[in-house]
């Protein structure tokens, strides 16, 4: 039987979106499956994005992964796009 492991990692990202680009911080929960050397990241919060972006659907790319966030009244949610 494969058992999966899941752990939360940090790295850089880049934000892309409303007509910006920006660097952050990506806190993303990473599921792998050791035994078949598979892994997936399923979940990510940004940190330390600049202050001024302003609200509104984004991209957030981190080690060849793409995901959509949101920036909706300051707060970072998954599944913008």
């Amino acid at each position: 039987m494969t058992t999966s492991h899941r752990e939360t990692v940090m790295m850089t990202g880049r934000l892309k979106g409303m007509g910006r680009e920006a660097e952050c911080t990506v806190s993303a929960i990473k599921v792998s499956l050791p035994q078949l050397n598979i892994w997936e990241y399923v979940k990510c919060d940004i940190h330390l994005a600049p202050e001024d972006l302003p609200d509104g659907r984004y991209e957030v790319t981190f080690e060849n992964k793409t995901m959509a966030v949101k920036l909706l009244d300051g707060f970072w949610v998954d599944g913008g796009m």
